[in-house]
């Protein structure tokens, strides 16, 4: 066999034999049995068609004449086909080439020096027919330039074509010149075999037609048969403005798209101008002269400009440039001049901006700082990964997944280390159904992009920045839907140490806000899933500075400011003819406007000001809390906590019960409820009116209803996921609630409120309600975890709530052993009066400690006093109100007469006998005495 060289591991994977296009190549040529023949050399790629068939062209010594020929093949990575195309006797520099659709004719482009003194260089394209009934030369198409000329065939969608005649057109694309359409017709030979059919060319048969006069920069499209280019035009003057002459010269580059149609002329689909940091080279002023001919991605451009489009049937348009400059404040003592930067190291910033055109928002990503000779020679790749992300991969430094899908806006990017998951100097994407397969030009490896969910999980474990981990649970729980990655994720960080408290907060409002999104979105009927696009799904809108590797990465986000002018689908030759664009119409046609927490936070902070519980009832909230989620129409939502190990089902460490008539939970489910259906209402008509479908009340109703049930459901979930991580959960037969915190160790029990305390603060941050029971536990926890002057600091700041249950077992703890002990009763007495007064009377009740006695004979009498309802207590003793003078002689006095006596004939005087407990003051009297 040919020696070729040994197989490398890529991101992990190990690149076989199979996964080399050089070892491939070199199979299908090697004839049986032959050992000896000379390798073939010098392979490159030189083009891709829309079949996903790629050109390649080898070096190979003739047999006959021993000296170099060039050969060109057509090959499929996916089938493994192979088919040599055409044998030159000579060595050419080819360096693209285009097959038509027949195989039949073949146009190719030769690059040469002028002479062997200049290192100037002259492209010139050919054509040549493949089944010729007698040997011709190539016919040369246009003259020679010194301007780059790359050509195309265009393909149809009709695999069929007439015996008697081929007709393709063929595009010829002159730098800085012009764009021909040369139309080319192929007349058969006799022959009574077709399959061996020949054919022939002449000048006759070639028509040209130019269809771009001038342009910058080229790329075509082989999947959609779209050519775009970029050309200038003379923006509108008034009349004072037509004498002046630099605004004459003044023009706006603007990117336009041609629609090639099958029987029918192409039309211009897509005019945008654009907003380039350093204007490329027009037809006036020369260009650098540097080209890098590169046939995959096949484009017309130089060093002025590189600019690369990435597409994707579904609608998905991005516009990838990347460009080299220095700091303003560098740029006025250092001259922009290459030669002067190459000797000055002391950095230049590296820029690469992606317009996503279905989004209608521009992503900049810049990389200060970088040695000249590291950024001149950095060629980033451009490439769609599975359905939602742009990859982009930058050798050395790092390959960063921006989210890019249509389903939501592009926010969550994710920045992996170098060599995670790519490894290539030189990579460009393979044409195929696998969008994940690259190919580096200069080894013709092949690279296929996998990234495994097990390194997401370590990268995210390992020290990275707060945008990566959100992205990475963003990605889990958006477009992966793995609920077990997210368990292990989040349990990660409730054990870290707490200098990741904020970036435990954040994670926490990622899953609380992008889980109830997605509970949300699964739940629904199919007609109602427009509304969604109105819903909040992350919490990481604002991309910022990303640290990975050593290597700084300044990402920013814009909307464009740039009127977009795309062809309606009414304007186009077909109307209503769906593809690429009309899909890119109708997702540009809605509006989105997501629903912001703060909405439901202001009103909170009113509401809550005046907030009494005991005013509310069940009754009084639309979505009863305890009634969970409505019965989904699709699918079940995905969040229903089971452990994945045991068939035991995780309990929470309370009873998700509260003992209290209303609770706060109902009240910000109340809120949350009437918000979300009033931003639906306000908004729904615009959204989904490019698709034909628009938000009904029907359907506000319901997705509002869902969203604020799923909202409860992907709280309690999260609160679930803290505790197993933490090891509080309860078995079916163990304790739970305030005996659970009871037999847990102090160290225990501090871990575990401190994950609580960011769990409420996170919820509370997003005016999300916390599960049934929880405000109580979270109390007793600190209570129990911290000292009483820093629980009362809680206390006040609202974020201990103090309940009825709370007040009753921990009020007869405090005085079961307080005795004469005057700190223990003020403790008791503090939290009964923070209570609310409510709560407190009824916490006493089930207290026979002297203090408690005391506080409710004072508040009966001072009810009273007050002209109140007084409402009679429950009995302590077995005395009777019939026989309460009995008491009296207790405490004798000179008239025979006792101070109670005479405080009980006030408090008649104020009410009337039935509204008087006398037993309880009796009882406080002696109490107090004793």
């Amino acid at each position: 066999m040919w020696s070729l060289e040994k197989d490398r591991e890529v991101g992990g994977a190990q690149t076989g034999p199979g996964d080399s296009l050089l070892r491939r190549l070199c199979a299908k040529l090697q004839p049986p049995g032959e050992t000896h023949i000379p390798a073939p050399r010098e392979w490159r790629l030189v083009g891709q068609e829309q079949d996903f068939s790629q050109l390649f062209t080898w070096i190979s010594t003739s047999p006959i004449s021993e000296s170099d020929i060039t050969s060109i093949a057509a090959y499929q990575y996916e089938s493994n086909d192979f088919k040599i195309l055409h044998r030159f006797d000579t060595r050419l520099n080819i360096i693209q080439a285009s097959v038509n659709e027949s195989r039949t004719v073949l146009a190719y482009v030769v690059k040469q020096k002028l002479n062997d003194e200049s290192d100037e260089h002259l492209y010139r394209p050919y054509l040549i027919p493949l089944k010729p009934k007698h040997r011709t030369k190539p016919m040369p198409i246009e003259n020679e330039r010194n301007r780059q000329i790359m050509v195309q065939f265009l393909y149809k969608k009709s695999k069929s074509f007439l015996r008697r005649s081929i007709v393709d057109k063929l595009l010829v694309m002159i730098h800085l010149e012009c764009i021909k359409s040369v139309t080319i017709k192929l007349e058969p030979d006799d022959c009574d075999d077709f399959a061996n059919e020949s054919w022939s060319m002449d000048d006759k048969g070639l028509h040209q037609d130019t269809i771009v006069k001038s342009f910058s920069w080229a790329q075509w499209d082989p999947v959609h048969q779209v050519l775009y280019y970029i050309h200038y035009r003379i923006p509108a003057q008034s009349s004072i403005e037509v004498n002046d002459y630099k605004m004459q010269r003044d023009t706006t580059p603007t990117l336009s798209g041609f629609q090639f149609h099958e029987d029918m002329p192409h039309e211009t689909v897509l005019n945008i101008p654009l907003n380039l940091p350093h204007p490329p080279a027009t037809s006036e002023t020369p260009s650098c002269g540097l080209y890098e001919d590169d046939a995959v991605p096949l484009r017309i451009h130089d060093c002025s400009l590189d600019l690369q489009i990435v597409s994707h049937p579904s609608g998905v348009v991005c516009i990838c440039h990347h460009y080299l400059y220095k700091p303003e404040e560098e740029s006025k003592t250092t001259n922009e001049d290459p030669k002067n930067l190459a000797e000055n190291e002391n950095g230049v910033h590296f820029a690469y901006s992606i317009t996503l055109l279905h989004h209608g928002y521009v992503t900049h990503c810049v990389i200060p700082n970088l040695i000249w000779s590291l950024a001149k020679s950095l060629r980033p790749t451009f490439s769609l990964y599975k359905d939602d992300y742009l990859l982009v991969h930058l050798p050395t430094l790092f390959t960063h997944l921006l989210d890019v899908g249509l389903s939501h806006e592009p926010c969550c990017h994710i920045v992996l280390p170098p060599n995670f998951c790519v490894q290539g100097d030189h990579l460009v994407p393979l044409l195929g159904n696998n969008k994940s397969t690259l190919v580096d030009l200069v080894t013709l490896d092949i690279v296929k992009v996998n990234i495994s969910n097990s390194q997401l999980i370590t990268f995210f474990k390992s020290n990275t920045s707060i945008e990566n981990k959100l992205s990475i649970l963003h990605y889990f729980l958006h477009h992966d839907l793995n609920i077990d990655i997210v368990e292990e994720l989040i349990g990660d960080i409730c054990i870290k140490p707490s200098d990741e408290v904020g970036t435990f907060c954040a994670v926490l409002k990622e899953f609380l806000t992008g889980g109830s999104y997605i509970a949300t979105k699964n739940c629904l009927a199919t007609a109602a899933l427009p509304l969604t696009r109105l819903l909040p799904f992350t919490t990481n809108m604002k991309p910022s500075l990303v640290q990975i590797s050593g290597t700084t990465l300044s990402v920013s986000q814009e909307e464009l400011n740039t009127a977009m002018m795309l062809l309606s689908p009414r304007q186009r030759i077909v109307p209503f003819r769906s593809d690429m664009w009309t899909r890119l119409w109708d997702y540009l046609s809605s509006v989105t406007i997501r629903f912001k927490s703060h909405q439901v936070l202001e009103k909170l902070k009113v509401s809550l000001a005046c907030y009494q519980p005991e005013a509310l009832s069940r009754c009084s909230t639309p979505l009863s809390p305890a009634g969970g989620p409505p019965p989904p129409r699709r699918v079940a939502p995905p969040f229903t906590f089971q452990t994945s190990q045991t068939n035991d089902v995780a309990l929470p460490p309370f009873f998700e019960i509260d003992t209290c008539t209303a609770s706060k939970q109902e009240h910000v489910i109340s809120v949350n409820l009437r918000e979300v259906s009033m931003h639906l209402l306000k908004h729904g008509s615009a959204v989904g009116a490019g698709q034909g479908a628009q938000g009904s009340a029907t359907h506000v109703h319901a997705v509002a209803t869902r969203y604020a049930a799923a909202q409860l459901e992907t709280s309690r979930t999260l609160c679930l996921i803290i505790c197993k991580a933490l090891a509080a959960t309860a078995k079916p037969d163990q304790e739970r609630g305030f005996a659970f915190i009871d037999e847990m160790n102090e160290d225990h029990r501090y871990m575990l409120l401190k994950a609580l305390e960011t769990y409420y603060l996170a919820a509370d941050s997003m005016a999300f309600p916390l599960p049934q029971g929880f405000s109580s536990f979270f109390t007793y926890l600190g209570y129990r975890s911290l000292p009483f002057p820093n629980f009362l600091q809680y206390v006040h700041r609202n974020v201990f709530e103090i309940q009825i249950d709370f007040l009753k077992v921990v009020i007869a703890d405090i005085w079961l052993d307080a005795g004469d002990n005057s700190e223990a009763v003020l403790r008791g007495i503090r939290l009964a009066a923070l209570g609310g007064r409510g709560r407190g009377r009824r916490a006493l009740v089930s207290c026979n400690h002297s203090a408690a006695l005391l506080l409710r004979a004072r508040d009966h009498a001072a009810t009273i006093l007050a002209g109140q309802p007084a409402h009679l207590s429950r009995l302590v003793s077995n005395s009777r109100i019939t026989n309460t003078r009995r008491g009296l002689a207790a405490f004798p006095s000179g008239d025979r007469l006792s101070p109670l006596d005479t405080f009980l004939d006030l408090l008649t005087a104020k009410a009337s006998l039935n509204e008087l407990d006398f037993n309880l003051l009796i009882d406080a009297t002696i109490s107090a005495e004793t």
